[in-house]
């Protein structure tokens, strides 16, 4: 491509921002600041960490937020059915309401299942919730451009995403946010060795953001290393061959705030800490679009199905293991 017709394109995007608007709000947004605004389309975001520390309401979370803007999201879950993801937008969209006590998971759940003791359809149900039912006539407002693909290992291949995403593009007519829960469940094109087909994944993954100029957001498993007590999860221990962290512009990394604070908190701390279990802290690990390194906090509150999104600066020292490492 000729330098004039990129500076053409640039130019008319200026003009009409709302036509090919390039960056993609997180709702979080300390993050947001630390991106330059957000993600960019054509983009490879990984989130990594241990299990059950929230990755996959994080991710939710953010695409919660795409679509409330108004722009499509399209979710690959390998881990959770539509049905259950669902249940946490409307316990998170309650939350945002901003009264005490709204409705839980548990209750929206109860109420999907019919197992709350009480008679009606949905609407009847989460209206006996705080919350409940204006979240879902908040949700139902974007659900159209909420797409979960219910992916299985077996089926989801590389083929199979690039052809949904092409098929929200013809459909909608714009690109989505991608969201691939998780990296290492999506079949590579051939039989091969387990870091081998990570990294074709990888690499397709970070293809298929660029082809078709969309954000691409994918979790990532940790490898045993990055789970020893005592040590803290970098890039360098995501699941599978160094192409994760190479081929990615931005690395988050999500970790429960009582494991890797640094001794000397916890021992000094009243409860010995316990409120830092209270927390997460997202390190911002690599930024290929600004500056790499933020530490950022933010408060769980999963029974809502979220975590706040109003956050912190990390004030603590966390665990380095070239200094704290016993």
């Amino acid at each position: 491509m000729h330098l004039h017709e990129v500076l053409e394109r640039v130019d008319g995007r200026l003009l009409a921002p709302e036509t090919d608007a390039r960056i993609w709000p997180t709702g979080f947004g300390l993050l947001d600041d630390a991106l330059g605004g957000g993600m960019r389309s054509g983009t490879l975001t990984l989130l990594a960490g241990a299990q059950g520390e929230g990755k996959t309401t994080f991710a939710l979370q953010v695409a919660r937020e795409s679509a409330r803007s108004g722009r499509p999201v399209l979710f690959f879950s390998f881990e959770l059915g539509a049905e259950v993801l669902l249940q946490k937008v409307i316990a998170s969209e309650a939350a945002e309401l901003g009264r005490q006590a709204t409705v839980t998971v548990y209750q929206v759940r109860a109420a999907f299942e019919g197992t709350d003791d009480q008679l009606g359809g949905l609407p009847e149900r989460l209206g006996r919730h705080a919350g409940g039912l204006d979240a879902l006539e908040k949700v139902t407002g974007y659900a159209s451009r909420l797409l979960i693909h219910r992916s299985t290992t077996t089926h989801t291949n590389l083929d199979v995403i690039a052809a949904a995403v092409k098929d929200v593009i013809v459909e909608l007519g714009e690109q989505p946010l991608v969201i691939v829960d998780y990296l290492q469940k999506v079949q590579p094109r051939d039989t091969m060795e387990e870091e081998a087909a990570i990294t074709q994944v990888t690499e397709r993954l970070k293809d298929l953001a660029i082809e078709f100029d969309c954000p691409v957001l994918a979790i990532s498993a940790s490898d045993r290393a990055g789970l020893e007590p005592g040590s803290r999860m970098r890039a360098r221990n995501m699941k599978g061959s160094t192409a994760l962290a190479y081929e990615a512009d931005v690395v988050l990394i999500l970790a429960n705030k009582a494991d890797i604070v640094a001794r000397h908190h916890l021992m000094y701390a009243a409860g010995n800490g316990e409120h830092f279990k209270g927390w997460s802290v997202l390190t911002l690990e690599k930024n290929r679009s600004g500056r790499a390194g933020a530490e950022l906090e933010f408060r769980k509150d999963f029974g809502r199905g979220r975590f706040d999104p109003a956050g912190a600066v990390v004030s603590e020292k966390l665990v380095d293991e070239r200094v704290f490492v016993e």
